[in-house]
């Protein structure tokens, strides 16, 4: 409890601090969350053991699109192995190839030219036609098929190739995107699955999320509803997904960075560099958040001291943007910015109490104390003391926004009543069951340069949900303050 002891005060302060109280604590009554549920069962008079979707059998040739959208293998199939992208042309900025002879990692290398968060650069692409050309356990999985967002064909793990391999069944194709990076993974569906189609993550517990395989290398691998799980913090939402300004080469949106890069190696600087271009693209996307929500608030006649706080803290998203891009430009050697943000202007305003409170709910109230309790890890783990500073700054800001946050949903509750109130209790039960597994694991592991393991992640979310989060929900005057079936928490592992 002491762990979080500080963030917990600052929210139930902003909270009100009124409602569940006990004999045992002089703070609240701290009230943790239950098993999440990824998916609803489609038919709650169904009897547990028959709740799990049951797995269609296999038919067709090749790749199977059935009419749910999901993608099945039945048969191998050969692919196009070409790679469109440009080839480098020795003008980029960072080299990581020159020439295709380079490219032998994997199966028909490509050194091609690309720009992203990390700026112009060469890099190698790779594709495949067969799964001969692939590694061991792996499988070709051509461009085109399924959600793949590859534009060329890809070699994937396989836990199975076929649908023959899956008796009764049919081995799926899971392409997740969980909003920085794609994992693209061939698995079997099972009676163990919490979800059949991306049809079943609809629901008011997981909106914007897709049915996959998070996890192809857990002891029981099931498909289940994951949605966006690296983009902590108030991002800019349309459609359920979170958008971001691609990179760009420019100097004027990056903060000096005196980080020591001399020890690491290219392939360490390029990994580290291209983690804080995504994540200084979600602090850019978080003022274009902010300013909408500076309007909902407006368009919902909210006090002047709620909309004043609003457009302080897109002004704090404009310096975090700024450090970010300044430890990415260090550690790439270049200079990165962000490119147009085209959401920021189209993106549909919302001012609907219901729904101004649930994006409230999951992107501030959760969102943001879970990117404030991220963000002081992460620097006291930091090696260099100039990333550890840059950290704990933006996790001192972060920890004001979720106050904001808090103070807006009491504002919110006490003005609108039961409206938004059954909005708060569904988007505090969507943002437990998206935030109460582990992340996706990302391209890298380094403590010292801020890159946790998936499971180091996932721990510390669990954690703050139960002493952070439920003890807040249940100060809020109007939400329940059920107490719940108790679950031990422990510190985040040093490993994954």
């Amino acid at each position: 409890m002491e762990r979080h002891r500080s963030l917990r005060m600052t929210l139930l302060l902003a909270a009100g601090a009124a409602g569940c109280s006990n004999a045992k604590s002089p703070e609240i009554a701290v009230v943790t969350l239950g098993e999440p549920q990824t998916a609803t069962p489609r038919d709650a008079g169904v009897p547990d053991e028959q709740a799990a979707p049951a797995p269609r059998p296999p038919r067709g040739v090749g790749w199977v699109t059935e009419r749910d959208g999901t993608v099945h293998r039945a048969t191998r199939v050969r692919c196009d192995a070409t790679i469109d992208q440009r080839a480098c042309s020795g003008t980029e900025r960072t080299f990581q190839c020159r020439t295709d002879a380079d490219c032998n990692e994997g199966p028909r290398g490509k050194c091609v030219s690309s720009f992203g968060q990390i700026g112009a650069y060469c890099g190698c692409e790779y594709a495949c036609e067969s799964d001969a050309e692939c590694g061991a356990s792996e499988a070709c999985v051509c461009k085109g098929t399924g959600a793949l967002r590859e534009q060329h064909s890809v070699c994937a793990k396989a836990l199975c190739s076929v649908d023959a391999d899956c008796p009764g069944s049919a081995c799926g194709l899971s392409a997740y995107f969980n909003g920085c990076w794609e994992q693209v993974t061939l698995a079997c569906r099972t009676k163990e699955d919490t979800c059949q189609s991306d049809a079943d993550c609809r629901s008011d517990e997981s909106r914007g999320a897709a049915c996959v395989v998070t996890d192809p290398d857990a002891e029981s691998v099931r498909w289940e509803c994951a949605g966006i799980s690296c983009a902590i913090g108030r991002p800019l939402v349309v459609d359920g997904q979170a958008r971001a300004a691609q990179g760009a080469a420019r100097d004027d949106w990056r903060a000096p960075a005196e980080l020591d890069v001399a020890s690491l190696s290219p392939e360490l600087r390029e990994l580290a560099a291209a983690h804080y271009a995504a994540v200084a693209a979600l602090e850019h996307a978080s003022i274009a958040s902010f300013a909408r929500f500076s309007l909902q608030l407006l368009a919902l006649g909210a006090p002047a001291a709620l909309v004043g706080e609003a457009h302080r803290a897109a002004l704090d998203e404009v310096e975090h943007a700024r450090l970010a891009y300044g430890v990415a430009s260090r550690l790439a050697g270049r200079a990165i910015g962000p490119g147009p943000l085209l959401e920021a202007a189209t993106a549909p305003l919302g001012a609907g109490v219901a729904e101004v409170v649930e994006a409230l709910v999951e992107e501030g109230c959760v969102g943001e104390a879970l990117g404030a309790a991220e963000g002081r890890e992460i620097a006291q783990r930091a090696g260099d003391p100039a990333l550890a500073a840059t950290l704990a700054r933006i996790a001192a800001d972060e920890e004001r926004h979720a106050a904001l946050s808090w103070r807006a949903l009491s504002w919110m509750l006490a003005t609108f009543g039961e409206p938004a109130r059954s909005a708060a209790e569904r988007a505090f039960s969507r943002a437990a069951a998206r935030y109460a597994v582990d992340p996706a694991p990302g391209p890298a592991v380094h403590e010292a340069l801020g890159l946790l393991p998936a499971r180091a992640l996932g721990a510390l979310r669990r954690e703050v949900l139960a002493e952070v989060i439920a003890p807040c929900r249940a100060a809020l005057p109007g939400l329940s303050c059920d107490s719940m079936a108790a679950q031990p928490s422990s510190p985040p592992q040093g490993s994954s």
